[in-house]
């Protein structure tokens, strides 16, 4: 729940459905004014209880504006002991002051909230008072986290491979050959000479290169599944107690076709 320390003066005020109501301009122990307009200002009274949330230095309160306009001063209220004048003149903060209710008072659209041990008795002009029941709703929010993870790990494995290369060499055969008796010798020195005649071969040498071998693909499928979550929630619940001689009778909350807003008891 939202204390006083959690509202200050000039922050903006929003309906649950996001329309901006005004801005604060007066803090409470209970509650909190709204000052909306600029040459005509209306002022608004707002509990601490009907904050729904903060962000972003924004107020958001838990109702829309119609039933904020069932807290609107646009009504004198009536001047009781221990009470000032209503916020029609928007002038003066503090207890005492014009638009501000003594302690122990509350100040609303219908009349004036006398708060006394627990019990508030609301007396004024108005003939509708409207008391909102509040609840407590699950907002479920969902983020992000890694859940776990696959890695792909790479060993280098020496082998041995064996290969069969066939290779070229030359080799010597040495044939004599008869010729034609009497052939004549051109050139012929008679000396010493050796002939030589190379032989060649082929040799084996050997280099490596890399080559792309295979490829691992990791696919990544989202698989979508129901958790369930279970929190403990809050809900006001109405005890309607009569005293006296009261007429009338009490209808059930959420009747068919009835505003939520405006129930009666």
């Amino acid at each position: 729940m939202f204390q006083r320390s959690d509202v200050r003066e000039g922050m903006a005020v929003r309906s649950i459905d996001g329309e901006k109501l005004g801005k604060v301009f007066a803090v409470g122990d209970g509650e909190f004014h709204i000052e909306k307009g600029l040459f005509f200002p209306k002022d608004y009274l707002v509990r601490y209880s009907e904050i729904s949330d903060i962000r972003g230095g924004e107020i958001i309160l838990n109702h829309g504006k119609e039933t904020l306009h069932a807290l609107r001063g646009e009504e004198r209220y009536e001047e009781t002991p221990g009470t000032t004048a209503g916020l029609g003149g928007g002038a003066g903060v503090g207890p005492g002051a014009v638009g501000v209710p003594a302690t122990g008072t509350t100040a609303t659209g219908y009349g004036t909230d006398t708060r006394m041990g627990g019990e508030r008795t609301m007396t004024g002009r108005s003939e509708d008072i409207s008391i909102p029941v509040h609840k407590e709703e699950l907002d479920v929010l969902k983020r992000e986290k890694q859940a776990g993870e696959v890695r792909v790990r790479k060993d280098v494995i020496e082998e041995e491979k064996v290969m069969d290369v066939p290779v070229r060499r030359e080799r010597v055969r040495v044939e004599r050959r008869d010729v034609t008796p009497d052939r004549p010798a051109m050139g012929a020195s008679f000396q010493e000479e050796t002939v030589v005649v190379p032989l060649r071969a082929e040799e084996v040498e050997v280099q490596k290169r890399a080559v792309v071998d295979e490829e691992v693909v990791i696919h990544k499928d989202a698989i979508e599944e129901e958790r369930r979550v279970a929190e403990s929630v809050r809900r006001e619940d109405v005890n309607i107690r009569t005293e006296g001689d009261v007429e009338g009778g009490t209808r059930p909350l959420g009747a068919p076709g009835e505003d939520p807003n405006k129930r009666g008891y």
